[in-house]
């Protein structure tokens, strides 16, 4: 082992939703080992004990374990309510990679913090597969904003951005919403593009004839069979159903497809036939208020969404949110998200005349509720590059994950004595990106520093740990 490598050591855990990073550091702040294991949120799916052990087994490879010091663990839902579980969890996997004692356990928003600054007191904004703010004293929550979880929390966050992008993709499918690019990106994020070719494929493959015949109907001839006088059905031929067989009685039956490959879904209608626009548009109401976006349903009339939300928004002239004029009134409103209010992108994936794709829906759905709901976090991405695109709805989407990001900074701001102090941005969607730079600007706007970019998570957690020992760590 190289000299500036040999122990003692301490251990430094960021657990996460979607992943767990270890690190292993000596006292001059060396990297001695590092591993990674699956997220560790109990609330997003995540099997805590799991997710630590393997991180932390690979981490210490060969190391010997005696010369381990401490360590101290930032572990996603180890709040007050999940505390208990989350101590436990901590505790199990020290032990069961042979290490004696048990490490500190706080929060990842704490860790997030550290990462960026080596100063004891800030204000963290954090976007990742959680969202939230807070102010850190010592690696102590002061007071915080959200980071309550994807159910009921987390606005701006990754699986947020995830959540609102297959939402907007699913009204636009079915008539709800904008045309928008994420209806082609989200599928293809989410299923892949052989997947989603294979769909569209089997969409495109023509009907089969089918028969249709009366069961008991008289023969038109002698030794005909039973079921006789089979009318075709094809698109555009055969007789229309409901035209009587000559005469008899009887009921209809369809006969079985002859051997073949499955029929598909079929053409759609033809342009122009009244349910379908020529244009390949998504069909818009004919009258009466436009939805109130596409990807949140408006609220009662006279309700008020919270700053920067664009939710619940009553008749024309009620309260919406910042930069956004007014309520969401009528389509062709000025804060109306409605269908005509955003022309389509360009490069709309729809084909002229093509309804939408009920199969395509359908698989969207079994993918996002077949999986924990951290997964929707990788959507992150595929929505900052359709707004980067200049797609409206992702435009949207991204803008308002911003809003409710500095209005969490908002909420926590008076409990910060020192205005002066570091403020640090931390996650995956605030490191670059269109809400990673609105962010940054109304930070610039709000302190007189400049906002910090948040280092490895598991690095600020050792740097916790060499700080509790007197051994801060170096730069």
């Amino acid at each position: 082992m190289l000299t500036h490598l040999a122990g003692p050591y301490v251990v430094g855990i960021d657990a996460g939703g979607t992943k767990t990073r270890c690190v292993v550091l000596t006292l001059g702040g060396a990297l001695a080992g590092s591993g990674t294991g699956p997220g560790a949120n109990p609330n997003s799916g995540g099997d805590t004990a799991g997710a630590l052990t393997t991180a932390l087994s690979e981490a210490l490879g060969d190391l010997d374990r005696t010369l381990i010091l401490t360590g101290v663990f930032g572990i996603a839902g180890a709040g007050s309510a999940g505390r208990p579980a989350a101590v436990a969890a901590a505790r199990q996997a020290w032990q069961a990679v042979g290490l004696r004692g048990s490490p500190a356990v706080v929060t990842d928003i704490a860790v997030a913090f550290a990462a960026g600054t080596s100063e004891p007191k800030g204000i963290v904004v954090f976007s990742g597969t959680g969202a939230g703010a807070a102010v850190i004293n010592d690696g102590t929550i002061v007071q915080r904003a959200d980071g309550y979880g994807w159910l009921v929390g987390d606005e701006g966050s990754a699986v947020w951005l995830g959540k609102e992008a297959v939402r907007a993709a699913l009204a636009a499918y079915d008539g709800r919403g904008s045309p928008t690019l994420l209806t082609d990106s989200v599928p293809r994020a989410l299923l892949g593009a052989t997947v989603v070719a294979e769909i569209d494929a089997e969409r495109r493959r023509p009907r089969r004839p089918r028969a249709l015949a009366m069961a008991g109907a008289p023969s038109s001839s002698p030794g005909a069979p039973l079921l006789s006088q089979a009318v075709t059905l094809s698109s555009g031929g055969g007789t229309p159903l409901g035209t009587p067989l000559r005469s008899g009685t009887g009921t209809a039956v369809l006969l079985p497809d002859p051997p073949g490959p499955p029929s598909g879904d079929g053409p759609g209608p033809p342009p122009g036939n009244g349910r379908y626009p020529p244009t390949g548009n998504v069909p818009h109401p004919a009258s009466g208020d436009g939805p109130a976006g596409p990807h949140r349903p408006a609220g009662p009339p006279g309700s008020h969404g919270p700053p920067g939300h664009p939710g619940s928004h009553g008749p024309p002239g009620s309260h919406g949110p910042p930069g956004h004029p007014g309520g969401h009134g009528p389509r062709g409103d000025p804060g109306g998200y409605g269908p005509r209010g955003d022309p389509a992108p360009p490069g709309h994936p729809e084909v002229p005349g093509t309804p939408p794709n009920p199969r395509l829906a359908q698989a969207i759905i079994k993918e996002v509720y077949g999986r924990p709901p951290a997964a929707l976090g990788r959507l992150g991405p595929v929505v900052a590059a359709a707004a980067a695109a200049g797609d409206p709805v992702a435009r949207r989407i991204t803008e308002e994950a911003a809003q409710w990001l500095l209005r969490d900074v908002d909420a926590v701001r008076p409990a910060l004595s020192d205005p002066s102090a570091p403020v640090v941005m931390h996650g995956s969607v605030l490191r670059e990106g269109p809400v990673a730079e609105a962010v940054r600007t109304g930070l610039r706007d709000r302190f007189a520093a400049a906002p910090r970019c948040a280092g490895d998570g598991a690095v600020g957690a050792a740097g916790m740990a060499l700080r509790r020992l007197g051994h801060p760590l170096p730069g």
